[in-house]
């Protein structure tokens, strides 16, 4: 296990474009911690900074004690997981698994035990004479996951590494993944576009956006309480509504200097109570989600998603009035994007 610490880490291409801005983070020895943000952010680079795999232009990487900057990736106490698996297709699970112990040259009997040991843990051992093609997609990432275990890493770095499963898998590996990292105990970078994988997974959740941190903090505080419109609308699906002038031109609220938004299950088909606000628009869709309906409306262009009770006198194309407490608004500066802290 190790600390992993970034200071001002910059990365620049040759024509000058920079895909990194002075990242500072810090992740604690045991701590498993999500980087979260659009395609093309800058997370996957960084995860390879990390590891050794690119260079960083200026600023500083240090696992443990050790500035790792100068460092060879094999020198750099990590691992890596990425999502394409990266398995050896003609070897089988065992040799996988054992591959990376044998090139340095561990007692055969040793390798043996370890294997053994690490397949067991994560539901392999029957499956050790399998090659590659003929195990599911969750075997072959238990499978790379082990290969990783294996070098007995101070830090765990995964690109990526469920993206390419079906959603009930996903779902399964998330749960292997958090147990798998409560019983290790070792420091993990989980890297991921998925915003739901990083707020179930990560201790903490790092949001970037064009290369520089927009926000860390827990899942909790990323979502009740985003730094920027950009954190507030990119996390959480759906997506936060951003009310124009047009939905609050009756509540007094001052729409010029400030952007509102709410989110959709905030939003009720009745008043709570005396004092709260409404918008009306034209119902233009309703989904069922079992439990749980998502309606949207429409108003001169712009549109509201709400998530409420299943009501069935609802009717598309109607008028409909969703309702919300002043202090459930979300305030932003209009020209930084900075959230405001008026009543929140």
């Amino acid at each position: 296990m190790a600390r992993l610490e970034l200071q001002r880490v910059t990365k620049s291409l040759a024509n000058g474009q920079r895909v990194l801005r002075d990242i500072d983070c810090a992740v604690n020895d045991g701590e498993l911690i999500s980087m979260v943000g659009p395609s093309g952010c800058g997370k996957s680079t960084l995860l390879r900074c990390i590891a050794g795999l690119e260079a960083i232009t200026s600023g500083e990487i240090r696992i443990g004690e050790q500035r790792v900057n100068d460092l060879p990736p094999r020198q750099r106490n990590v691992a890596m997981v990425f999502q394409n698996h990266a398995l050896y297709p003609h070897m089988t699970v065992y040799q996988n698994l054992a591959f990376g112990l044998r090139v340095r040259h561990v007692a055969r009997a040793a390798v043996d035990a370890r294997v053994r040991r690490t397949a067991a843990r994560l539901g392999l051992d029957a499956l050790l004479g399998r090659y590659p093609r003929e195990l599911s997609g969750g075997q072959r990432q238990r499978t790379a996951l082990g290969r990783a275990m294996l070098r007995e890493p101070g830090v765990f770095l995964l690109d990526e590494p469920l993206s390419s499963l079906d959603i009930p898998l996903r779902a399964e590996m998330r749960r292997e993944l958090s147990a798998l990292h409560q019983s290790l105990g070792t420091t993990m970078v989980y890297v991921t576009h998925d915003q739901s994988e990083a707020l179930s997974l990560g201790q903490r959740v790092v949001v970037l956006a064009d290369g520089a941190i927009e926000q860390i903090d827990t899942p909790d505080g990323i979502y009740q309480a985003p730094r920027n419109r950009f954190v507030a609308g990119f996390v959480g699906w759906p997506p936060m509504n951003f009310l124009s002038e047009d939905w609050l031109h009756d509540t007094g609220l001052d729409t010029q200097c400030i952007e509102y938004g709410i989110r959709p299950e905030r939003l009720r088909l009745r008043p709570g109570a005396r004092g709260d606000f409404s918008i009306i628009g034209k119902l233009e869709r309703i989904e069922s989600f079992g439990g749980e309906w998502q309606v949207e409306i429409s108003r001169q262009g712009s549109r509201v998603i709400a998530r409420v009770p299943p009501e069935t006198k609802l009717q598309r194309g109607a008028e409909l009035r969703l309702w919300f407490r002043r202090e459930d608004l979300y305030a932003f500066d209009r020209a930084t994007g900075s959230r405001m802290q008026a009543w929140r």
